[in-house]
């Protein structure tokens, strides 16, 4: 889904860059949290106005058990 999501936004060269580190961040949190022993939460924020992502932001939480 979130492919799908991605690849039918609105055609705008900033959201073209955007893209890409929205792509980047996903790739760069899958790979921290989805280890064993991992226990915790991961997640992504974007800021859009008028239909274009202005700020991305990467959080991840970890569990100490």
């Amino acid at each position: 889904m979130l492919v799908s999501m991605i690849t039918h936004g609105k055609k705008q060269p900033a959201n073209e860059r955007m893209i890409g580190l929205l792509r980047s961040a996903m790739a760069e949190i899958l790979s921290e949290v989805m280890q064993r022993g991992y226990h915790g939460t991961a997640g992504i924020e974007l800021s859009v106005q008028d239909g274009t992502i202005q700020h991305i932001r990467r959080n991840t939480e970890k569990i100490e058990r």
